[in-house]
């Protein structure tokens, strides 16, 4: 009877390790599959081979330094109101100051609304500056952007600089990239980055305007256009607190099937577009998921 027994659990323990594998090969079959078509586009195959993984938005890897590290100006666009963008910059600012000493992180806020800014600050002065207290009109002046702001001024090696400023007979992109062609003439050896609307950063104008990169692109004197960077934010699914045109409001982003989640597995990511893409932006900054930056609510001031 023992001997019944014992061939039994034998048996028993086989079969569990068999449906373990089986289980285990199907999982590691359909990874594969995202990553290992074997009727990939042109598109999906450069995808695969260019795209650099991300695993934190705010500590990034030496291989996106590589990336980057020839280029004088970074251009972030964002959907305003998230979080990864602005995480981001913060990464991408601290990473060049540890390659370079210093950066400039230039940020799409008036600098009227940032007087008396300085080092010292907490979160809670911070949230007592103009453009902190006033309403968030669009998503900027949420969570995001003040955390953004604050690991800025007690990081020694990123300059804060704030551009959205008017100049006279100046459209407000054309006083943006005036903003940064200053910046850049004082520290011409110095990287910045910029922080805007997914609009302004843009090569090619949008609703019929020449946005900040394509100044940028035709200021021949002060820029290298091979040096201009301009990285547009992409995602699968999510939410996001902006204005539609009918107030500041969270919206949910459905999930849908695009090259980037039917290509690759990785869940953040920074790819170098195709140069005959390129007319609006150079890279796109991938995560599967966007996420809605918080409201900086009244009590909390």
């Amino acid at each position: 009877m023992k001997k019944v027994l014992l061939l039994f659990i034998i048996l028993l323990g086989l079969t569990s390790c068999k449906e373990n594998t089986e289980k285990q090969t199907t999982s590691d079959e359909t990874s594969n599959t995202i990553e290992n078509s074997a009727e990939m586009t042109e598109k999906q195959k450069d995808l695969k081979k260019s795209a650099i993984p991300i695993k934190s938005l705010s500590k990034l890897s030496n291989k996106i330094y590589d990336e980057i590290a020839n280029f004088e100006i970074l251009m972030i666009g964002e959907m305003h109101g998230t979080n990864e963008p602005a995480e981001f910059a913060y990464g991408l600012c601290e990473l060049i100051a540890k390659h370079e000493g210093n950066v400039i992180m230039a940020m799409e806020i008036r600098a009227s609304l940032m007087n008396n800014l300085s080092d010292e600050m907490s979160i809670s002065e911070l949230k007592e500056l103009d453009f902190f207290r006033g309403k968030n009109f669009d998503g900027r002046n949420g969570i995001a952007w003040l955390d953004l702001v604050y690991k800025g001024i007690k990081n020694d090696g990123i300059i804060l600089k704030f551009i959205d400023n008017s100049y006279q007979s100046s459209t407000r992109d054309s006083s943006m990239y005036r903003e940064i062609r200053n910046i850049h003439n004082k520290y011409p050896n110095t990287k910045i980055v910029t922080l805007t609307g997914n609009v302004h950063n843009s090569f090619t104008p949008l609703f019929d305007k020449v946005r900040i990169g394509g100044y940028l692109l035709k200021d021949s004197v002060n820029f290298d256009s091979k040096k201009i960077m301009s990285i547009n934010h992409d995602y699968s699914e999510g939410s996001m607190l902006n204005n539609d045109g009918t107030g500041l409001k969270i919206s949910t982003i459905e999930r849908k099937e695009n090259i980037y989640n039917t290509t690759l597995s990785h869940e953040m990511f920074l790819y170098k577009k195709f140069p005959e893409e390129q007319n609006r932006c150079t890279h796109i900054l991938y995560t599967d998921k966007v996420t809605a930056s918080g409201i900086i609510e009244k009590d909390d001031r």
